[in-house]
């Protein structure tokens, strides 16, 4: 009480919400660890100990990837069945799309429109590393990318967050790390 009573022009109300906050960030964090590195170290030592240090490796990654490119078709494929339902619910409209052919492209139009096209694959990229194929559809989605488009960047988001992740986790990301695959 101290604390809160010795800062100013820091209202309480305002603390208690960041505290609120920080709650399911702190459950995520925790969360994000029991739900990816727990399987990831699971599947590797698994994979390892029926086959061999480095198949094993390989095999844990293909099957890491498989199974979360399935989870990640699953969700966006439930979102599909849901989400207008969603809008009827909360009245949402969807928004006219005007054709970008209608304006005159000056030199200045079409260096924004490459430069934004080039934002929009770096966004999608980084979706792909944090997020990863089972939470980077709404991601994909926000970036304007098609329903087929979101599908095949899940595939492809798989292999890069298994790429990344799996090697980390799977070799031990606070033990040697990539030194035990050499």
């Amino acid at each position: 009480m101290a604390l809160l009573t010795t800062v100013r022009n820091f209202p309480v109300t305002r603390a208690l919400i960041w505290a609120v906050l920080a709650i399911p960030a702190l459950v995520g964090i925790f969360w994000d660890e029991v739900l990816l590195a727990g399987p990831i170290i699971a599947l590797v030592a698994a994979f390892q100990h029926l086959l061999g240090y480095f198949p094993g490796f390989v095999v844990a990654y293909v099957v890491f990837c498989l199974l979360w490119m399935v989870i990640g078709f699953f969700f966006f494929t439930l979102w599909l069945r849901i989400e207008p339902w969603i809008k009827k619910v909360l009245r949402i409209k969807e928004k006219e799309q005007t054709s970008s052919d209608e304006q005159k492209k000056t030199w200045r139009t079409r260096l924004v429109l490459r430069a934004a096209h080039v934002a929009k694959i770096l966004g999608a990229l980084v979706a792909m590393v944090i997020l990863g194929p089972t939470l980077g559809w709404p991601a994909f989605k926000l970036l304007g990318y098609t329903k087929r488009e979101v599908y095949i960047l899940t595939v492809i988001a798989a292999w890069i967050f298994g790429g990344i992740w799996v090697p980390i986790y799977g070799l031990g990301a606070w033990g040697e790390g990539l030194n035990r695959l050499v």
